[in-house]
């Protein structure tokens, strides 16, 4: 294989796929540096700032922390099997499970991630093959001072006096797909139906301001204040308004959609041994219990971290969370290549 992959050859073949210490006596490999990746915006923030730290407090190792969308994750490991650019990457649940046909995760060591024996066996992939570490809600983020009724529905984005104030990632990112799911749904349709979301969409464009290519670049409309209303996760929500940002996440009447992100060790990565030291210090409970809090608000998966005050505000706990609408990304995925063309031929401003 080639060291160079099209975006669109990787869409292809993912179109095709249906404690607290370092453990003793583990020897570090090589450099004592992994590389590694992490989703734009507030998730970097968490990475570094919470993560990297408490990793290099335990192993005196490095990290080359990359802020990488799923897809260009995939498309550089792909491109480069045999000499891969990264020891660790965090993805979401759709292009992992698209991802697997490609054999490029590596089991996770449970001796050396001692950690997942306290994660509930729904955040433990059943092949071993990698770990949930978050899950993130979907909701309608707004400007409080520029709207003053909240938002309760999902067809509140489609009203007159939002025009040219809505915002929308591209459907190249998991937030928007797993919304799009979520309103074929509402109206009809499902992961294999996405006719009634991609109309929505299209009745939506009066009152769309932007279409970014990632949640992190539409967090950023929100502080420049070319955005006030949009489909948002709530971790960015969080992250903002710990920045002075004016902006809150209204529930729709429809319940909340959520996605998972899940970590994996990478096949052929040079360093193993700290790969699985990085994802043992993710999933630690008082690094998930960080996470869980201010400003970041990811939703912990850990069952010996409760439930921040924060995160309480839109999800009691773990039974609760388990309501939340979620994508069947096996159906899904076959039909991801085109649903992405559609949306950059139809989706236009």
């Amino acid at each position: 294989m080639t060291c160079a992959l099209s975006r669109r050859s990787l869409v292809q073949g993912l179109a095709a796929a249906g404690s607290a210490a370092v453990l003793p006596g583990m020897t570090f490999a090589q450099s004592r540096a992994i590389a590694t990746t992490s989703f734009p915006g507030a998730w970097e923030q968490a990475f570094r700032t919470i993560i990297i730290p408490e990793f290099r407090k335990r192993t005196q190792a490095t990290v080359n922390l990359v802020p990488s969308i799923p897809v260009d994750t995939l498309s550089k490991l792909l491109g480069a099997k045999n000499n891969p650019p990264y020891d660790v990457v965090v993805l979401d649940e759709g292009p992992y499970l698209a991802a697997l046909q490609h054999d490029i995760f590596e089991k996770i060591p449970a001796e050396q991630v001692l950690n997942m024996r306290d994660m509930p066996a729904k955040f433990v992939d059943p092949r071993g093959l990698g770990v949930f570490i978050s899950a993130q809600i979907i909701g309608i983020a707004y400007n409080p001072e520029k709207i003053k009724t909240p938002p309760r529905s999902w067809n509140d984005l489609l009203k007159p006096e939002y025009k040219g104030r809505v915002g929308l990632s591209n459907m190249a990112g998991t937030l928007v797909q797993a919304w799009m799911v979520e309103i074929a749904r509402l109206n009809g349709g499902n992961e294999e139906n996405m006719e009634p979301a991609f109309d929505f969409v299209k009745r939506m464009l009066p009152n769309l301001s932007a279409i970014t290519p990632s949640p992190g670049a539409l967090a950023t409309l929100f502080q420049q204040g070319q955005v006030d209303i949009a489909v948002h996760y709530n971790n960015n929500v969080g992250d903002l308004q710990a920045k002075g940002v004016p902006i809150e996440l209204a529930k729709p009447d429809t319940g909340f959609a959520m996605i998972r992100s899940t970590a994996h060790i990478i096949k052929n990565g040079k360093n193993p041994d700290l790969a699985a030291a990085y994802i043992n210090t993710i999933i630690d409970p008082e690094v998930q219990a960080k996470l869980g809090g201010a400003p970041y608000y990811l939703v912990t998966t850990n069952s010996k971290v409760p439930f921040s005050p924060g995160l309480q505000k839109h999800v009691r706990d773990m039974a609760e969370l388990e309501t939340f609408k979620t994508v069947d990304w096996l159906k899904f995925n076959p039909h991801y290549l085109g649903y992405i063309d559609r949306f950059n031929r139809e989706i236009r401003l």
